[in-house]
């Protein structure tokens, strides 16, 4: 009785290491649901970068001044009869 007792406890130990730590067990699922919360973190940054995209993209389509305006900041034009000065520090 005891040697049958002890043999099911040693098959319940190693089913319970097998469940906890193997592969495709609870580690492997831990590592996982850190994996989808990292990949989830980057989906979410990733979405703010395409609404932010896609606001200037619309600005852009129906504002006149919105082109004005990136024309001036990023390409350093000017309108004709404008005085360009350049303050150097």
């Amino acid at each position: 009785m005891k040697v049958i007792l002890g043999v099911l406890i040693l098959l319940l130990a190693l089913l319970q290491y097998e469940f906890w730590f193997s592969d495709g067990g609870m580690k492997t699922v831990w590592q996982l649901k850190k994996d989808i919360a990292q990949q989830q973190q980057v989906n979410d940054d990733l979405a703010k970068k395409n609404d932010a995209l896609t606001k200037d993209i619309q600005a852009l389509r129906h504002d006149n001044n919105a082109i004005e305006a990136r024309a001036r900041n990023e390409l350093g034009m000017v309108k004709k009869g404008e005085v360009f000065y350049q303050v150097v520090k």
